[in-house]
């Protein structure tokens, strides 16, 4: 089975301070391959964690040879090298391999993948790639005490899916005698890079190795701790050990070891403004977040997997929304389904155009939890993807939604977010795929079935009710069926279907309607204005493409993979 793991693998050979060996000699390898020369194969983070960790290992006393951007031959002789080092050390030298940056599982072997190589398949990779057993043999030919492995690996597999066998994590490697294993996470699964400059695994290594008194098995729990309360238990590393004889401190085995630190890194810190908590152990972990999964940033291949697994398992709404970037908005995973698009004859106020009802089916996939907003959108503006055309609407309290936002520019929006995210691209929903999740399950003409008070959405009320006369913060209301906010009223929504007179010719999937001349776009919810026959669930509009009015606003949708 293949798998394919991105970014941050560390594989540590030897980490160890043995008490009182004050003649032992320790020798690092730290390779760090970010520019791979595949398209689309750049990683930002490992040469960064690559000269973090070898300024952590000499800061102990260890001899470091870093290697950063290693082809295929550096790394074999580089490999090659550290174990006449090693052996030329003697018997009671302390060895580490440091690798950071694509790994893969090919039946059940892990390839360290260089920066020079170009597969085109799975089998490709098996001769363009050392094999990380290659560098454990000349470990062991070393005969040396004490060895460890880390493997951290990180995103996803970058091969087309007709040429790989899986996806994500490595095999895992028994550990020999004298050697220390560790994963960044659990074989066989992904981990994340952070929000900063170094994966959470390579900075929580980074800020414990130099800890006195803390024997190797601590040290590795304690970096397992950090990152596991760090992810919300969404990444938990742990670690085999073929140590034996006395135990091996990095810092110094002097004394009693400290108490462990609060496990909150500065990289995939959580959010500040909510609260949610995961059990993990004996211990709780406490975190402050609207949603866990909407903060974490380059954690998002694993947070998305996980809320497409709940909905398709059916699981708890709060188990089903992730952000796959720190300035992405929040996505919610909407069930597979089949619902009938537009009205019934004889629904009250219905148009001939909501007609006629059409039998719909639709997979599974993501839309925003909440219209784009201020701040979604100035991420956008501040980054050159988008423009700020008017200034009244871009003044708006954060939690806003956008408007005066043209179809055109809903669109420049979701391929700004196709710059800073892989897999599927983002876009702006059909009509079928807004529908179909504003309903939320729901089969009347409103998300709450066939009535709609201003106690429930932002619209033109009526006399005796609440009115608010203005858009309002994204949010305020309770959510529909599937976790979505303000599917009625608040700002009028675009879709990319063209605009068409009726459903008659439609097809039974959910892509968009599309004509020879699409200048006019459906848009649906209605807005804060209007009343409640226009914030029906099936009620449709057209609008040119090119316009923004103040009540224009949108949301974005991508599927699962």
């Amino acid at each position: 089975m293949f798998r394919f793991v991105f970014a941050c693998m560390l594989a540590v050979l030897g980490l160890g301070h043995v008490a009182a060996a004050e003649d032992e000699a320790r020798i690092a390898l730290v390779i760090g391959n970010s520019g791979y020369e595949q398209t689309g194969w750049a990683l930002s983070n490992p040469a960064k964690d690559a000269e973090l960790i070898s300024e952590s290992l000499a800061k102990v006393g260890f001899e470091v040879t870093q290697l950063v951007d290693a082809t295929e031959k550096q790394m074999e002789d580089g490999f090659a090298a550290h174990g006449e080092r090693l052996k030329a050390a003697g018997p009671e030298a302390v060895g580490m391999i440091y690798f950071a940056g694509h790994g893969v599982q090919s039946q059940g072997l892990n390839y360290l993948v260089p920066v020079d190589a170009r597969p085109r398949s799975e089998q490709d990779l098996w001769r363009q790639a050392p094999r990380l057993g290659d560098a454990l043999r000349y470990v062991e030919a070393a005969g040396n005490r004490v060895n460890f492995v880390i493997l951290d690996a990180c995103r996803d597999n970058p091969l087309p899916s007709a040429t790989r066998s899986g996806a994500g994590g490595l095999a895992e490697v028994k550990p020999a005698r004298g050697l220390l294993i560790s994963y960044s996470t659990a074989p066989g699964y992904v981990a994340y890079d952070g929000d900063g400059e170094n994966s959470l695994f390579a900075q929580a290594l980074a800020e414990t190795i130099g800890t006195e008194n803390l024997i190797a098995e601590q040290l590795f729990k304690r970096v397992a701790d950090y990152v596991n309360h760090s992810t919300n238990g969404l990444q938990t590393p742990f670690y085999n050990s073929g140590l034996t004889g006395a135990d091996v401190c990095f810092a110094g085995c002097y004394g009693q070891a400290p108490p462990a630190p609060k496990p909150i890194l500065t990289a995939g810190r959580l959010p500040d403004d909510a609260s949610a908590s995961r059990t993990t152990g004996s211990q709780e972990a406490t975190t402050s977040a609207p949603s866990i999964l909407s903060q974490i940033g380059s954690v998002s291949a694993l947070l998305r997997q996980r809320a497409f697994a709940a909905t398709a398992a059916g699981g708890l709404l709060e188990e089903r929304d992730f952000s796959d970037c720190s300035t992405c908005p929040t996505m919610v995973a909407v069930p597979a389904g089949t619902f009938m698009l537009g009205s019934p004859e004889n629904e009250p106020r219905r148009k001939d155009d909501e007609g006629p009802q059409t039998e719909i089916t639709v997979p599974m996939f993501a839309i925003s939890q909440k219209e784009i907003t201020v701040a979604d959108y100035t991420e956008c503006v501040n980054d050159g993807g988008c423009v700020a055309e008017d200034a009244e609407y871009m003044d708006a309290p954060d939690d806003y939604p956008i408007r005066g936002i043209s179809y055109l520019e809903a669109a420049a929006y979701a391929d700004w977010l196709n710059t800073k995210v892989t897999g599927t691209p983002y876009r702006v929903p059909s009509e079928a795929e807004w529908e179909y999740a504003a309903r939320g399950g729901a089969t009347g003409a409103y998300a709450t079935g066939m009535m709609l008070s201003s106690v429930d959405a932002n619209f033109n009320g009526g006399t005796g009710e609440p009115y608010a006369r203005k858009v309002l913060a994204t949010g305020r209301y309770k959510p529909n069926g599937f976790g979505l906010y303000d599917v009625h009223g608040n700002v009028l929504e675009w879709t990319s279907d063209c605009w068409s007179s009726n459903h008659m010719f439609r097809d039974a999937g959910p892509a968009p309607v599309r004509t020879n001349s699409c200048r006019t776009r459906v848009v649906k919810g209605g807005s804060y204005m209007k009343v409640a026959s226009y914030v029906r669930l099936a009620k449709r509009e057209g609008d040119r493409e090119q316009d923004g009015f103040d009540y224009h606003g949108f949301r974005v949708a991508r599927s699962e993979n």
